[in-house]
């Protein structure tokens, strides 16, 4: 008989193709409420973090207790140049170069008219403008600060997550109780109750800070520090920086770029010369001299400009930077606003950019009124929302005459935020000119 047997005929064991076990359910909690746990556990967590957080820091606005020594800075001892004529750059005499210089800036000439009359230029007379620059860079850096702002995450799954941002800060005004600091509005945008503020002094002493005022128009801010948190050995090294008079800067004029103007590094420095005074540039509710240098800079550039006395004399602007290089709002069309937001006042604008009427542009628009044509109405500015319109003739504001930028300026400062003032203007109709009156609701700046 064969060994061989046939597998079919085999009796074949019955296994199943797929075994399936049945696990009861635990006796836990459902899904639902699981999730529901979860999600109420994040929120307390959040509220804890934002409560110690809340607790344990200083704000960033002062307590409504301090009562603040007003601030108020000297008045330029020389007119701005008249609006309505042809801009001017303001220089020294021809006859006698040195008559309106300070010291510094006579030493300067005094080196470079050396090395001109020799036409023999030497290493040592570089390093002596060198020395003459660095001095002066040296002194104005005690009235240099890094403001260090410290955000708080709110969203419910980063409660707790910190982040700084960085900038630059320029000491203006050391009162009895504080010390002031002027740095750029636009730099602190994203600042809240729960932000924290730090000031850093030349010598690396750090110090809580808080907000006085802000103006956004002109962007600008002034913060505090309170003198008794300031060690006396810094309090003896620190000084408010000078405001010049940018009314008398002229083209060639020596000048030093500090706080952040190459590529917005903080404390970095640059050197060069006025190149050119653009007087009377129009901006909001204003006009301003811009006063271009030849030192490099981009939209990331930020600072002032000092000259050989030390005194600032511009607010280095990134919008009007143009051409690859530095330009800065003269410091004496800023001086009001500086004031205002020192004393604490947030200000309130209108929103319009224009110009005087000079007696050619009268006769251009065949009129005889005094005021300042509207060359454009600022999107979503007051004026705008009123119904004031380009091509207007402004003549009257809250009753009081308008007859130039620097009276309207004056006015606006004497209102705050959100009051109704009327404003009185000339509109061109086909056969003359019609008064239109609007109540406008001015804003913050």
């Amino acid at each position: 008989m064969s060994d061989y047997q046939d597998n079919d005929s085999a009796p074949q064991e019955n296994r199943p193709f797929i075994r399936e076990t049945v696990v009861n359910e635990t006796s836990g909690p459902p899904l639902w409420k699981k999730i529901l746990t979860t999600a109420l556990l994040a929120v307390l967590f959040g509220v804890i973090a934002g409560a110690a957080f809340h607790f344990t820091q200083t704000r960033v606005f002062p307590p409504e207790t301090t009562t603040a020594e007003p601030v108020s800075f000297p008045q330029e001892t020389t007119a701005a140049p008249d609006e309505t004529s042809v801009p001017t750059e303001s220089a020294p005499s021809a006859t006698n170069p040195s008559a309106s210089l300070s010291p510094e800036d006579a030493e300067w000439q005094d080196i470079v008219q050396g090395m001109i009359d020799s036409h023999d230029l030497q290493i040592k007379d570089y390093q002596r403008m060198a020395i003459v620059l660095n001095g002066v860079r040296s002194d104005a850096q005690w009235s240099l600060v890094t403001v260090t702002a410290t955000n708080q995450d709110q969203s419910l799954f980063k409660g707790g997550h910190q982040y700084e941002t960085q900038s630059f800060g320029v000491i203006i005004a050391m009162t009895d109780q504080e010390v002031l600091i002027l740095t750029p509005y636009s730099a602190t945008t994203q600042l809240s109750d729960s932000s924290t503020l730090q000031i850093g002094f030349a010598n690396l002493e750090v110090t809580d800070a808080y907000i006085k005022a802000r103006d956004g128009v002109a962007d600008l801010m002034v913060m505090a520090v309170s003198r008794s948190k300031i060690t006396e050995q810094t309090l003896e090294r620190i000084k408010a920086i000078r405001l010049g008079n940018s009314y008398v800067c002229y083209a060639g004029q020596p000048v030093i770029a500090m706080g952040a103007p190459i590529g917005g590094i903080i404390k970095s420095c640059n050197s060069g010369i006025l190149t050119y005074i653009e007087s009377a540039y129009p901006t909001t509710d204003a006009s301003v001299a811009l006063l271009h240098t030849n030192m490099v800079g981009d939209e990331n550039a930020g600072g002032f400009l000092i000259n050989l006395d030390g005194s600032l004399i511009g607010w280095i602007a990134p919008e009007y930077t143009s051409g690859g290089t530095l330009t800065a709002v003269g410091i004496s069309d800023l001086r009001a606003y500086i004031e205002s937001i020192s004393n604490g006042s947030q200000g309130c604008y209108l929103g319009i950019e224009g110009i005087i009427l000079s007696n050619e542009l009268k006769e251009a628009l065949k009129t005889e009124a005094d005021g300042i044509y509207i060359s454009r109405c600022t999107a979503g500015s007051p004026a705008q929302k009123a119904g004031l319109q380009a091509g207007d003739i402004l003549i009257q504001v809250a009753g009081d005459p308008v007859r130039n930028l620097d009276e309207l300026r004056t006015i606006l400062l004497s209102f705050t935020a959100e009051q109704t003032i009327s404003v009185k203007v000339l509109r061109k109709g086909r056969t003359s000119y019609q008064e239109l009156t609007y109540d406008v609701n001015i804003e913050r700046r």
